[in-house]
């Protein structure tokens, strides 16, 4: 049973023994005591039932009776409904109470902290290695490949290599690297020459263009005859000797002959001209390069690779505890601490919210309507009994004592008169 049912079974007592006391003094007379009680009894019943008759007269008509101004709600359903919302969207939860209510309650704060609080628990473990996985694998890789291909492409392309290919010869000039190179080229140029191979075909060259030479007179006889003298060995390792002694004297940094070779190189280097040769030549090699390095493809497959890593590096057993929740806890505790940056997040979130709910707000009156339309009067009646006819059938009870005293208090002093 119900408190409503409770209340009214208790207000129906309280007029049943109203009305029996009435009844019951009215056979007896003669006594100042029975006057008393009936005049006490008559007006109990008079106000427990004008009590009932206003508390039935709220929710339908007495006794199935039209009367005027009775069945009051449901006759003013449509009054009633608006006063709700209105009391409700306007007055309990305005737009200016919510949003003050909100303005309390540092939000972000909450938020952070008690996000990093529940990271260590295993569901939260799961969904952070979950959560990571799906980023991952939702990586746009050949979009990705293909942005790098681009931008590597713009950086290469912006390079000045006139202005390059300057530095370089500056550096190669101050670090000596050019007098490495010529020392380079001296021994590669020693190493060959010593090969036997080598000398004997220099003194076979040599001999043939002695006998092919036609100089005429004496010059041709001393030249035969210094052929006839040498063969093609002994030529060749003249000619060997000859080369070997003119690299050891320019190995010498002192030497003439290597300051002339090494100036002659340094003016053809230096040369604007030469150089706008070697800057197209090094244009025209780079972007072939580019081609033919396939730099999307090699930019894709490094980052499927980076991909494979990063799946199997959060799957590992202490992915959440070594790296996720020490960094989580590093981020809200700077955040949390940084007083001017936290303020802003609050404002920015409080002025979504605030937007939201400006937009929203309506919907909260609409609800309401839509509720209470759901119910029939029937129905709606008999909620509205449930939950606050309790407090009314008291209205009764109340009645029904008050109009009793007030009797016995009116019947003593017409005695009294």
């Amino acid at each position: 049973m119900t408190m409503a049912s409770n209340s009214r079974y208790t207000a129906t007592v309280s007029l049943v023994v109203m009305a029996v006391g009435f009844v019951g003094t009215l056979f007896f007379e003669g006594s100042t005591w029975v006057r008393f009680l009936q005049s006490g009894f008559e007006a109990g019943l008079v106000g427990g039932l004008a009590d009932w008759f206003a508390v039935t007269a709220l929710f339908r008509h007495p006794l199935g009776i039209p009367i005027p101004h009775t069945a009051l709600l449901p006759k003013n359903r449509e009054k009633v409904s608006r006063a709700l919302v209105s009391t409700i969207q306007d007055d309990l939860l305005s737009k200016k109470s919510i949003t003050e209510k909100l303005a309390q309650v540092p939000i972000v704060e909450k938020l952070l902290r008690g996000a990093a609080e529940q990271l260590g628990s295993e569901s939260a473990k799961m969904g952070m290695v979950s959560l990571s996985e799906y980023a991952i694998r939702q990586l746009p890789l050949d979009k990705l490949a293909a942005i790098g291909e681009r931008e590597i492409r713009n950086i290469v392309d912006g390079v000045d290599l006139r202005e390059m290919l300057q530095k370089a010869l500056q550096q190669v000039y101050t670090r000596g690297y050019d007098e490495l190179a010529f020392d380079f080229a001296l021994d590669t140029a020693e190493n060959l020459i010593m090969k036997p191979e080598i000398r004997d075909r220099m003194g076979a060259m040599a001999s043939q263009a002695l006998q092919n030479l036609n100089a005429g007179g004496m010059m041709q006889f001393a030249l035969n005859a210094f052929a006839g003298f040498f063969n093609d060995e002994k030529l060749g390792s003249l000619i060997q000797q000859f080369m070997l002694n003119g690299i050891e004297g320019l190995r010498l940094h002192s030497n003439p002959n290597r300051r002339a070779v090494m100036k002659a190189i340094h003016n053809w280097l230096d040369n604007p001209s030469n150089q706008e040769k070697i800057t197209l030549e090094l244009d025209g090699w780079k972007s072939q390069m580019l081609d033919e390095f396939k730099l999307d493809e090699k930019l894709l497959e490094l980052l499927q690779r980076l991909q494979a890593q990063a799946l199997e590096w959060v799957h590992r057993e202490d992915y959440v505890e070594v790296y996720v929740i020490p960094l989580v806890t590093r981020l809200v505790d700077e955040v949390c601490s940084n007083v001017e940056l936290l303020d802003r997040l609050e404002s920015g979130l409080r002025e979504q919210i605030a937007r939201w709910i400006e937009a929203n707000h309506h919907k909260i009156g609409a609800l309401i309507r839509e509720n209470i339309d759901r119910f029939d009067d029937k129905t709606l009646i008999v909620l509205m009994e449930d939950k606050i006819g309790g407090d009314l059938q008291w209205i009764r009870v109340n009645g029904a004592i008050c109009g009793f005293l007030i009797g016995i208090i009116l019947a003593g002093i017409k005695m009294l008169a």
